[in-house]
């Protein structure tokens, strides 16, 4: 078994510096981390201190608070933790040393809470997927509360076989041993989806492994033949898709995954799942539903607090919370199949209101951050500095003498007064 981040220097400055503008990108209006950089405004010195804490073990300001979260749509109950600033910035050098380890690990089709990936690549290969004639049936796996039921000893065992540096390691094991319980990973922790896909990613690859195939004998010859189970696989981070022709086949892959999922990673499956034909019923995944021969439609839980948030955009005035609402709801419209919808109710029109909207608001808040200086004269060229002189003595030379002057009002109140001639 190949062994992964071996020489990392997750304990040098130089690297934590990097973690730390990784870190600070795009945060630094928040309240937290605005009161971190007054105390350490130097940041150079703060990733020597950081650097000096991983590489001694001296790890400070771990602390997490917790707040429980209602899903708006599916009702579901979350416990979210919040990390410190010092807390956050651990597990962006931890992230960053982790990188060929992710990369070499996470399968194709894990998408979530991944660069470049997302929801959108996951609605690209699926509309492809059901366009294909092979994709008749579907079933979805569901990880039951998969954050929470994570075991941490076989995710520490997982890591010392793959990981070869020993200050990294010991980093790692600090920041899972701070969550909550005594097992289970931190829900809203950078490292936490990296490792939540990391741990998912064993059980991707024994499904593309030959552990997913079966051999059927021929009654007529007798001849013995090996397929796949499965033609398709994709994972939103717990949630579990498989495609196939059959649906016999479809069944025991199903089994065979749940199986391996309880037995290898100790996490336990929903068994609220069935087989389905797709040309029946549609595939419900990452916020739309995938019908055959490509068609995507929105879920309708998003579809109706869309339909919602774009009719009060249109008939009320324009606020920021509502405009940043409506560009979150955009995207599910834009990469669906719903421009009949978007011409009839102008929510393309409503949505250029919010964008010009957002963005007078950030120009106002912005206008005067920055200090312009005044242009330097003595930047400018020979050339350009004698046509200047020349254009002011010929407009000197040729404008009559002003014979009026205005007399200079004092005080908000005083009436404009008339030209005074002058006495020439």
């Amino acid at each position: 078994m190949k062994t992964h981040c071996k020489n990392t220097h997750c304990a040098t400055p130089a690297f934590v510096r990097a973690a730390i503008s990784h870190y600070l990108k795009g945060k630094q209006s928040r309240r937290d981390v605005t009161r971190f950089l007054a105390a350490n405004p130097d940041l150079d010195l703060l990733a020597m201190r950081i650097a000096d804490e991983i590489r001694e073990g001296r790890f400070r300001d771990t602390r997490i608070t917790y707040f429980n979260r209602i899903e708006p749509i599916s009702n579901k109950h979350r416990v979210i933790g919040r990390e410190s600033v010092r807390h956050q910035i651990y597990d962006h050098v931890a992230v960053m040393a982790l990188q060929p380890l992710f990369d070499a690990k996470v399968g194709r089709w894990q998408t979530a809470s991944i660069p470049n990936r997302g929801t959108i690549d996951a609605r690209r290969a699926i509309k492809r997927w059901t366009r294909e004639r092979s994709s008749k049936w579907f079933v979805k796996l569901d990880v039951r509360k998969y954050y929470p039921s994570i075991d941490r000893p076989t995710l520490k065992r997982l890591l010392a076989r793959d990981v070869g540096d020993p200050i990294l390691l010991r980093l790692v094991y600090h920041l899972i041993d701070r969550y909550q319980g005594d097992n289970g990973l931190n829900l809203g922790s950078y490292l936490s989806q990296w490792l939540a896909n990391y741990y998912l990613s064993h059980a991707y690859h024994w499904i593309e492994s030959p552990a997913m195939t079966i051999e059927r004998t021929s009654r007529r010859t007798g001849e013995i033949t090996t397929r796949r189970l499965i033609t398709h696989q994709l994972w939103y981070m717990d949630d579990l898709l498989l495609i196939g022709t059959s649906k016999r086949d479809l069944k025991i892959a199903a089994r065979r995954i749940v199986h391996y999922l309880r037995d290898r990673l100790r996490l336990d499956v929903h068994e609220e799942w069935n087989c389905k034909r797709l040309d029946l019923e549609p595939i419900d995944m990452v916020g739309y539903t995938f019908r055959p021969h490509g068609r995507v439609n929105i879920r309708s839980g998003v579809f109706l607090r869309a339909r919602r948030t774009f009719n009060k955009a249109r008939r009320r005035p324009m606020s920021v919370f509502l405009a940043r609402r409506c560009c979150s709801y955009y995207g599910y419209l834009r990469n669906s199949d719903s421009i009949r919808y978007r011409r009839r109710h102008r929510i393309d029109h409503t949505m250029r209101r919010a964008t010009r909207h957002l963005s007078t608001q950030y120009r106002k808040a912005n206008q005067c951050s920055r200090q312009y200086p005044a242009p330097n004269p003595s930047k400018r060229s020979a050339t350009t500095r004698a046509a200047t002189a020349s254009r002011t003595s010929a407009s000197a030379a040729t404008s009559p003498p002003s014979c009026t002057r205005t007399a200079i009002p004092h005080g908000r109140n005083t009436p404009p007064t008339k030209p005074i001639p002058c006495a020439t």
